[in-house]
């Protein structure tokens, strides 16, 4: 006699709703989503003791972890695609004589856009390879809904299919089936379905680029979410909002600085469209939006007509197009308060201050502990120079600051002694290359190339015609890095004393390999009214000893 398990039941926890009229926030929405998802991962409520479970494998059971993933879920924010996953995964296993020990989600995640990671599917796959889940259950095989929600490229396919073979005897199910993934049949079978997936993408986001741009052509607001400054329609003027607007381009116009109008924003009552409160930031690219005057951008520029005029668009201005030009003109040439940087270099590529980016301050916020975690930036002094951090309209509290020089004395003497231990194990430093990312982004255009050409998106023709190029580029660059390397290495034979070699760096080079070194360096608070440098109150955040940044620097 079998013994049945029952389908997990996993209907989405329902979400607060506001009263109406009253904006729902999102910050609120997200908390609740997360702990939805986090209920969802890990081991189901009815899954058996691992006692239990090793007696029912013994029996003829299998024990299957199950994937569950939703490309977009920004609208409804609400968790009910996963949660309907998890529910059809427990009716496959139950079909399929199979257990559910370990659930692994990603939500909100695409599967066939690049740069995009997944945590669940990485975990899993972490699973496959050592044969056993985090909580100790064996892994006998995988359950899915569908086969696209796994993998939707050839890359990913051969990474999933490399981990589900490290063992022998496991199986696969699916809404379609059972499959036997050993077999050189259903290799082909996996390769071609991975390739038609990925086909499909590509088309499907082609005529989603062609129907954006149709729209736009015609004058048809295309964001499905509505705009601040206008009513849900997306067409009509929101009295209130649009006049706040208004009036900030008109106050920058006029010399008011971008803080002075987004403490307007904040004054005004009204939040963001999101439901989020103003930052400097936010208030900046909602006034470089051509959408005040009418006007719309597609991948950075102005959609323009047969006559190269810019396309007007259906919905009401509320500036004229003289204003927001000007406005964005004016918002182009300025930088943010006290001198500092988004990405931490000046326009030039020098950096300033040697811990920029990386100094974020630690002063708790909420009753719980929680930092603030902003990124603290150089700004200089009557004397020296001090980390701040940003202040409230741009992301930070404002309430922390701390000796710059002090701060860069401590880190430094941090780094020498750990890079003494190098030079002493006889590892010599070598200053990171700088343009390690072009690299990275040439081999990936080299791989994309290859899979539209596997997947027959691309002709014979035009790929060896391109392969050439990519390959060129490839090896410039890694030609390139080996006389970096070599330029810039300091050998044993040279000198015994990694402090030499650091006084010999630039600021550039010393901040290179801090960044190689560091995830970041936390500013704690100290104690009122006392200005005395307290080292404890400064903690490094150093790179894992396995981490390849940390060990080519």
């Amino acid at each position: 006699m079998e013994v049945g398990f029952p389908v997990a039941e996993c209907e989405p926890i329902g979400l607060s709703k506001s009263p109406a009229g009253q904006r729902t926030k999102r910050r609120g929405q997200t908390s609740e989503l997360d702990l939805l998802v986090e209920n969802l991962r890990g081991v189901p409520a009815e899954t058996p003791a691992v006692p239990e479970a090793l007696t029912l494998r013994a029996a003829g059971w299998r024990l299957v972890v199950a994937y569950c993933r939703v490309s977009n879920d920004r609208h409804r924010k609400d968790g009910h695609g996963v949660a309907d996953q998890a529910k059809h995964c427990a009716r496959i296993a139950a079909h399929h004589r199979m257990i559910i020990v370990h659930r692994y989600v990603d939500n909100d995640r695409s599967a066939s856009k690049a740069g995009i990671e997944r945590p669940g599917f990485d975990a899993m796959l972490t699973a496959l390879r050592e044969g056993v889940s985090a909580t100790g259950y064996p892994v006998d095989g995988v359950v899915c809904v569908s086969d696209d929600r796994l993998y939707r490229d050839i890359r990913t396919y051969q990474r999933f299919l490399e981990c589900f073979l490290a063992h022998p005897s496991r199986a696969y199910a699916d809404d379609f089936g059972s499959y036997d993934l050993y077999t050189e049949n259903s290799a082909q079978r996996g390769l071609l379905g991975a390739a038609a997936a990925r086909a499909e993408s590509t088309k499907q986001q082609h005529r989603a680029r062609l129907n954006h741009r149709a729209r736009a052509e015609r004058g048809e607001p295309v964001s499905p979410r509505r705009a601040f400054g206008w009513n849900t329609d997306r067409l009509t003027l929101h009295p209130g909002e649009s006049e706040i607007v208004r009036n900030g381009v008109q106050g920058l116009l006029q010399g008011a600085t971008l803080t002075a109008v987004t403490q307007d924003f904040v004054a005004s009552g009204y939040p963001s469209s999101l439901g989020n409160p103003w930052q400097r930031q936010t208030v900046k690219q909602l006034l470089r939006n051509p959408r005040l005057c009418g006007y719309r951008k597609l991948d950075g520029v102005l959609v323009r007509d047969a006559d190269g005029e810019p396309v007007v668009g259906r919905w009401e201005r509320i500036v004229s197009p003289e204003e927001w030009l000007g406005v964005t003109e004016l918002l182009g040439s300025q930088r943010h308060a006290g001198g500092w940087h988004r990405h931490g270099a000046s326009p030039q590529g020098t950096v300033q201050y040697l811990l920029t980016g990386l100094v974020r301050c630690g002063k708790p916020l909420l009753p719980d502990g929680t930092q603030c975690g902003a990124a603290m930036h150089g700004h200089p002094t009557s004397t020296s120079y001090e980390y701040r951090c940003r202040s409230a309209l741009d992301g930070g509290c404002g309430r922390l600051s701390r000796q710059g020089k002090a701060v860069d004395d401590l880190i430094t003497e941090y780094t020498l002694t750990k890079l003494d231990r190098q030079w002493t194990r006889s590892e010599p430093i070598i200053v990171p290359w700088p343009n390690a990312c072009e690299l990275d982004l040439a081999a990936q255009r080299k791989a994309s190339l290859q899979e539209q050409w596997y997947a027959g998106e691309i002709s014979d023709f035009a790929y060896f015609r391109r392969l050439p190029q990519e390959e060129a580029e490839i090896k410039r660059l890694i030609n390139e890095q080996r006389a970096w390397s070599v330029a810039h290495r300091c050998d044993m034979s040279e000198s015994m004393d990694a402090r030499a070699h650091w006084a010999r760096l630039t600021t550039d080079a010393k901040h290179q390999v801090l960044r190689s070194l560091l995830d970041s360096v936390i500013i704690l608070p100290g104690v009122k009214g006392s200005h005395r440098f307290d080292p404890t109150l400064v903690v490094p955040v150093w790179r894992t000893p396995n981490s390849p940044a940390l060990l080519s620097a």
